[in-house]
């Protein structure tokens, strides 16, 4: 397990941007797009922040099942992180950023999270036929 876990942390440093898709408890899928996913020591867990849309996190907050995709489509290499969102924590707050867009739009996000996700598996994800196999011996 402790090989794959590094081969992925490699890829993950080389890669700009992952996925992360969330689903409300109606099945409704939702994407976001976040950069600098970080492997914790614990190598059971992971964490990365971003401005998400109220909508990822008002999927988490009823369906913790996340999956993320890293993929680099120059090489159709790439993994699929399933996992389970265990902690949201607020880093950041806009504090009148834009308050006359905060007044139009009060669907933007004001609030950064950090998000951590317990790994539960992984995949290897490519463009062409791939196995959908689990990559951790769990």
């Amino acid at each position: 397990m402790k090989d794959i876990l590094d081969q992925i942390k490699n890829f993950v440093t080389r890669v700009a941007l992952f996925y992360v898709a969330t689903s409300n408890q109606k099945g409704e899928v939702h994407l976001a797009v976040a950069k600098d996913l970080i492997f914790l020591p614990d190598n059971e867990h992971i964490a990365f922040k971003s401005w998400f849309c109220t909508k990822t996190i008002e999927n988490i907050q009823k369906n913790p099942n996340v999956s993320i995709a890293i993929y680099d489509a120059k090489s159709d290499t790439g993994y699929q992180i399933i996992g389970k969102a265990v902690s949201r924590t607020v880093v950041a707050v806009l504090n009148g950023y834009a308050p006359e867009l905060e007044k139009i739009e009060k669907e933007y996000p004001q609030e950064e999270y950090e998000l951590k996700i317990k790994i539960i598996n992984i995949m290897e994800l490519h463009r062409v036929v791939h196995s959908d196999k689990y990559l951790l011996d769990k």
